[in-house]
């Protein structure tokens, strides 16, 4: 299976990437302190049978994972759903060589904002600043005004120290 090359994948990326930061309540600690937990996911979704478009992807960043999602269930109850195949990277060390590897890409899109917000959580993370006040703000700030700036019923208490 061939590679694909930079310039497209960057292409690719500004059309089907999605640069995903949830700030998840479910994350349970009794050494974490605030109400949201920042999860950092580069995901691409393509149908099922483009699979080997993210298996190309995959051969050529060398990292991330290809899971499937089956919709079947859907369909049965009516709803006009197809399978997918999802390209996820999540880990904080994978992410890192994937921040490298677009470094200086070209964007075209305001996917380039995201890009460069999502990579600024992510190293306020890795430097633990998510484990102090200021720092659990500035993320939850800067992911507010990420993807559009689609969260517009989104609640956060304000901490004081």
């Amino acid at each position: 299976m061939d590679k694909v090359s930079k310039d497209w994948l960057i292409g690719f990326i500004e059309g089907e990437g999605n640069f995903h930061v949830s700030l998840s309540k479910s994350y349970r600690s009794k050494n974490y302190l605030f109400e949201y937990y920042p999860i950092l996911q580069f995901r691409i979704f393509l149908r099922s049978d483009d699979l080997e478009v993210l298996e190309k992807i995959k051969k050529t960043l060398e990292i991330g994972k290809i899971y499937n999602k089956n919709y079947s269930y859907s369909r049965i109850k009516g709803v006009n759903a197809q399978d997918q195949c999802c390209f996820y990277i999540t880990s904080s060390t994978e992410l890192k060589i994937f921040e490298k590897f677009l470094k200086n890409a070209h964007f075209h899109s305001k996917k380039k904002n995201d890009m460069i917000n999502f990579f600024k959580i992510l190293n306020l993370k890795i430097s633990k600043k998510h484990l102090k006040i200021q720092g659990n703000q500035q993320i939850v700030n800067i992911a507010l005004g990420m993807n559009s700036k689609n969260r517009s019923n989104f609640r956060v208490k304000r901490l004081t120290e």
